[in-house]
């Protein structure tokens, strides 16, 4: 499929008009106390890297998707996120050091 390129000078022209609005500027990720919280391109980075799951913030995009799928097969999805009581015995086995 060829983009037209009216169509992606749309695109790019509407993407530059939200980041500048401002409105979606705060982080969505329920994880607070996580060291990265907020710092969008080391989180993003993080996850690429350790290709485990995908950040949080991008999680909703899939999730009703892949559960979709998942019944199909008879499988289920479950919530595997990080608890306070997880992020608490990290600060005290391992705190940040910035």
């Amino acid at each position: 499929m060829v983009i037209d390129n009216n169509d992606f000078v749309k695109a790019v022209e509407k993407s530059r008009e939200l980041i500048k609005s401002g409105k979606f500027d705060a982080c969505p990720c329920s994880q607070k106390q996580c060291e990265w919280h907020g710092k969008c391109f080391e989180c993003v980075l993080i996850h690429r890297v350790k290709k485990k799951h995908i950040p949080e913030c991008l999680q909703p995009i899939f999730r009703e998707t892949i559960k979709e799928l998942a019944s199909k097969i008879e499988y289920d999805v479950v919530n595997a996120r990080p608890t306070k009581e997880n992020w608490d015995y990290l600060k005290k086995i391992s705190p940040s050091k910035q």
